[in-house]
């Protein structure tokens, strides 16, 4: 199982939640997450910090190196590895999947005793809907779904 928490951007108006593949990262990695609206706040460093979608990732690649080292994964750390791999990342594939899929669920419930295989067609129609949407959008993560 994989540790997942909320994480606030810096200027404290939006948050994303965030996995952690293989429970090989810890939170404190995640340096410093910027939303699309306090972005301008990030003096942008290519080596420590991967955008997306708006959003902006900067990590301690210092400390992601030892422990990845530590696990033997034979990988340099970036960002971009760190975020596309999801060794520290989206939970889903942005940063409010979490909420998308519990919407869904919520309204899409009432199907479940009323007629079972619609429900999971209509999720499953609904879903592939968001994914096409999250990928025409440019997210990361999206694209190789």
């Amino acid at each position: 199982m994989c540790m997942n928490t909320q994480r606030s951007c810096r200027c404290g108006r939006n948050s994303a939640h965030m996995v952690y593949r293989d429970n090989l990262l810890s939170p404190s990695i995640l340096v410093n997450l910027y939303c699309p609206e306090c972005r301008a706040r990030a003096v942008w460093d290519g080596r420590t910090m991967v955008e997306d979608c708006g959003w902006v990732l900067e990590y301690d690649l210092d400390a992601a190196q030892a422990l990845m080292d530590q696990r033997n994964l034979g990988q340099k750390a970036t960002p971009e590895f760190i975020l596309d791999e999801g060794y520290l990342s989206w939970q889903g594939l942005s940063p409010h999947d979490r909420e998308m899929n519990h919407k869904l669920h919520r309204e899409l419930e009432p199907l479940i005793n009323q007629d079972l295989n619609l429900y999971l067609k209509s999720l499953k129609s609904r879903w592939l809907e968001h994914v096409a949407s999250l990928k025409a959008a440019g997210w990361r993560k999206a694209q190789r779904a």
